[in-house]
């Protein structure tokens, strides 16, 4: 049963207007009415200034993770501490590496960017480098080895299942558990990949939370994340 649950939000919409974020409220709801001991935090990580990666690990695996490179151990951060200037500011992808070492269960929230995840989930991503390769070229314990993993992804009409998946096999690379059934909360509001909406999406995704459909959706989601 999840103790400590963690929602990245990646979306770069408003919240208030966002799909992805109405779904990661559902979810997050949900646990707490199935978990009352859970104790729920949330990273909007839309408001952080999260430098990008420096690739470090094309200098040779263990330049990625080195102990040289801070009590984070990555690079990018490091010298953004040193030089905030040139960096536009002191990194604060730390939110998310602390938010992650606290957490047992953890979902990341996306919408979909032209039949993928979003700019900022992937630069998150990418960040995370220096966690899977302390096992992958350090020889280390995984940091991330035991922790339950969801994904959360809600788009127009192109790929949103497909998104999905695909991170659910970025995520069990960094030794996540997924579950390998209801791994991921997915709404798309149509198939029709021409469609150009007139406007918000949200009423559509909110009506679709209250359907049956969705409540089942939801209902098989949580059940996932929280099995024993």
């Amino acid at each position: 049963m999840a103790k400590n649950v963690l929602a990245i939000s990646t979306t770069t919409h408003d919240a208030k207007l966002s799909t992805s974020v109405a779904m990661t409220e559902a979810a997050l709801f949900r646990i707490k009415e199935r978990n009352p001991q859970a104790v729920i935090r949330t990273i909007n990580a839309n408001d952080l200034h999260i430098v990008q990666n420096l690739s470090c690990y094309a200098n040779g695996k263990r330049d990625c993770a080195n102990p040289e490179s801070g009590p984070y151990r990555c690079w990018a951060h490091y010298e953004s501490v040193k030089n905030p200037k040139k960096y536009g500011g002191v990194d604060q992808m730390p939110v998310i590496y602390d938010g992650l070492a606290w957490a047992d269960t953890v979902l990341f929230a996306t919408s979909t960017r032209w039949g993928s995840h979003s700019a900022l989930m992937q630069k998150i991503i990418e960040r995370m480098d220096t966690l899977e390769n302390r096992g992958a070229s350090w020889g280390e314990p995984y940091p991330m080895a035991g922790k339950r993993c969801g994904v959360i992804v809600a788009g127009l009409h192109w790929k949103s299942l497909a998104t999905a998946t695909h991170l659910q096999e970025v995520f069990r690379w960094f030794h996540f558990q997924v579950p390998t059934e209801n791994g991921a909360f997915v709404w798309q509001r149509t198939n029709d990949p021409y469609f150009e909406h007139p406007g918000a999406d949200k009423p559509f995704c909110e009506r679709w939370l209250e359907s049956k459909a969705g409540q089942q959706s939801l209902n098989l989601f949580v059940d996932a994340l929280l099995a024993p």
